[in-house]
């Protein structure tokens, strides 16, 4: 944990609940309140996982194992299983609260093709993903404490989460770091003669574990929030992960033939696209949707038949998605890499090689 700023910088409070087996540390700056209040949008990155390793239970008990295969993902190390779990856990949180939070599959699609896939985990590289994902802040977190100990007579479970948001230009806004436990037995208070027997065993369910990790993320998420958590999770900000001109094409487009865009990205939404200002608003229709266990996705197509007097050359091509909110309408508006030509006097595009998305055109 780094050393607290003065308090002229930041608001500073320490919570210890040992009754409750809560510890927390947080800060954050003066200006979160009224950035939260304009609906700020963030980019939550893969957590890290820093807990001990002799205080990393896992394998050898069967409710975790499947725990991690059921939520994380059967093809990860347990640690980043765990990281996966949790993160997952404070997104959806986050979802209930005045935060737009970008899709995760989004945001870590396209920092890996900007090339900041090994920068995800690295607050000091906030600014640089920011740009890349056009976000107001970014979320890192990493997961400091995840232990079940298990004493005959007691048994102990914690778990440990630290956030750090910081905005677009590299300032920290907020950091908390928060452990919870729970104990049975004993350690859970005062027992009779046969529950002192049982209660420990009881202790060590993979599921009175689960629930602890999902209370430390709402109590992480409710710090980073500022207040209350809605009764139903929020939408996501509406993101595109990937656009294209769907096929290669030698020299321009002539008249009668099909220009054909497709993008991938949040569903249940009204996607578009322009062809720079000679066709604008072309509308783009889901034709597929993909189940994740990071978010659902879906495929829109769409296209634009070329009419005999268009002519141009070098076209950008974007692509907006839009969806209204009950507070407000959140668009996010994308351009192709390539550029396409149109017309028999055109001169040639300068290519329609272009496929993943660059970082939102505003």
């Amino acid at each position: 944990m780094k050393t607290i700023a003065p308090v002229s910088c930041f608001a500073a409070l320490m919570t210890l609940a040992a009754c409750t087996g809560v510890s927390v540390q947080k800060r954050e700056d003066p200006r979160l309140p009224q950035l939260r209040a304009t609906g700020l949008r963030i980019a939550v990155m893969p957590f890290s996982v820093s807990a001990p390793e002799d205080a990393f239970l896992t394998g050898s008990l069967a409710p975790v194992g499947q725990l991690f295969a059921l939520e994380g993902d059967a093809g990860l190390p347990d640690r980043s299983a765990l990281g996966r779990i949790l993160r997952g856990d404070v997104v959806a949180w986050l979802r209930q609260g005045s935060f737009d939070v970008v899709e995760p599959w989004v945001s870590d699609t396209q920092v890996a093709h900007g090339g900041l896939a090994a920068a995800m985990r690295d607050p000091a590289q906030a600014g640089a993903i920011a740009r890349l994902l056009q976000v107001d802040a970014v979320l890192f977190g990493d997961v400091t404490r995840w232990n079940r100990s298990y004493y005959v007579v007691q048994s102990v479970a914690e778990v440990g989460l630290r956030l750090e948001l910081r905005e677009s230009n590299g300032t920290e806004l907020f950091e908390t770091e928060r452990t919870e436990q729970i104990g049975s037995g004993l350690t859970g208070g005062p027992t009779g003669f046969v529950s002192a027997a049982t209660e420990p065993i009881a202790g060590l369910r993979g599921s009175q574990l689960r629930d602890l990790m999902r209370s430390t993320a709402r109590d992480a998420a409710l710090d980073l929030n500022g207040g209350s958590l809605g009764a139903e999770a929020g939408p996501l900000a509406p993101r595109l992960s990937f656009v294209a001109v769907q096929r290669q094409h030698d020299g321009p487009f002539l008249p009668g033939e099909r220009i054909d865009v497709i993008a991938v990205g949040t569903p249940d939404c009204e996607v578009r696209f322009d062809l720079g200002r000679l066709r604008t608003g072309v509308p783009m229709l889901p034709t597929a949707r993909h189940a994740d266990p990071r978010g659902e996705r879906a495929t829109y197509e769409g296209h634009y038949v070329v009419q005999a007097g268009d002519r141009a050359a070098d076209l950008p091509v974007y692509c907006a998605i839009r969806r209204e909110g009950q507070i407000r309408v959140q668009t996010s508006r994308y351009r192709w890499e390539g550029a396409v030509a149109v017309g028999a006097s055109a001169a040639p595009a300068a290519g329609v090689t272009g496929a993943i998305a660059g970082p939102p055109a505003r």
